[in-house]
């Protein structure tokens, strides 16, 4: 039963991030009103969302927000806010398929930064895995012949690897603070970040453009409590797979609003990221299982 509410919170996570990404989509194409600049739908998303944050800690735990880990906090939120801004950036020039497999490789990224930063030890495996599914990535930058890529495409590649970094330093924090100190400081110091560049970009939002603004922000949030709580309930490497589906909610809401499907190329691409993370994935379940065998019960 502990598995089956995980799955669903992942399953659920999926289609929040999914939601998001499509609305991101749809405001910065002038699809909703007149058309908002990235930059200013991210700094949104983290403005709202700190707002809505703020609210759930008036009302259910008035926790004393302070910590030790301030300057992790920041460097978080730093790449935090990147990652964002790049993927909501790309989504308006590439194919939303590609922008969100590409971001499916924050896994890799995030095991080889674990192998720089902490030394931790990789099988051969899990290397030819990693291999294969930055493979894939490089599919969906669209090189040719002359080796011209598509800017944002490289773009997007390289916000996966800062998402990446980001990783590292939520697994940092994550071993010394509660989750939701963690979602308030991340928001906070990304929005303070935000505000910096927010006068370049900062347009008049109608009624509309504002409430589509705080329900991304809104999706952002929900995806995230349940992202992890369902990371509480089993091993991240049983459920990453299920968070694929966000790729398949992405492709299905497009469609819908848009009439827009990927091409030959994005399917290829996405399917070796897929494939390759989802070997990482296993592998990393079968070492799990081999450090913690299930008890026998002898009676």
């Amino acid at each position: 039963m502990k598995k089956f509410s995980a799955i669903v919170f992942m399953l659920a996570a999926s289609f929040f991030f999914a939601c998001a990404t499509v609305l991101v989509k749809g405001l910065g194409q002038s699809n909703i009103g007149e058309g908002v600049h990235p930059f200013q739908i991210a700094y949104a998303r983290f403005f709202f969302s700190f707002i809505f944050l703020i609210i759930i800690w008036f009302f259910l735990d008035r926790f004393e927000i302070k910590s030790s880990n301030i300057h992790i906090h920041i460097f978080r939120s730093t790449l935090g806010w990147a990652g964002v801004t790049i993927l909501f950036t790309a989504i308006l020039y590439i194919p939303i398929s590609d922008a969100t497999a590409l971001t499916f490789l924050n896994p890799i990224f995030a095991m080889i930064f674990a192998v720089i930063f902490f030394r931790e030890k990789v099988e051969l495996v899990r290397w030819f895995a990693a291999v294969v599914s930055l493979l894939g990535g490089l599919i969906l930058i669209r090189p040719t012949l002359n080796f011209n890529v598509d800017p944002m495409a490289l773009l997007c590649l390289f916000g996966a690897m800062i998402m990446g970094l980001e990783i590292i330093c939520i697994k940092v924090l994550s071993n010394n603070e509660e989750v939701f100190k963690i979602l308030l400081f991340n928001n906070f110091f990304a929005m303070c970040i935000g505000s910096f560049f927010l006068p370049f970009f900062l347009m008049p939002v109608s009624i509309l453009e504002f409430i589509a603004l705080a329900v991304i922000a809104f999706f952002m949030v929900t995806g995230q409590f349940c992202f992890i709580n369902s990371l509480k309930k089993a091993d991240t490497s049983f459920l990453m797979p299920f968070f694929y589906t966000t790729l398949i909610f992405v492709i299905l809401f497009d469609f819908i609003f848009f009439d827009s499907m990927p091409d030959k190329i994005s399917y290829f691409g996405a399917s070796i990221i897929i494939f390759g993370s989802l070997v990482v994935s296993f592998k990393e379940l079968h070492t799990n299982k081999k450090k913690h065998p299930m008890k026998v019960n002898n009676k």
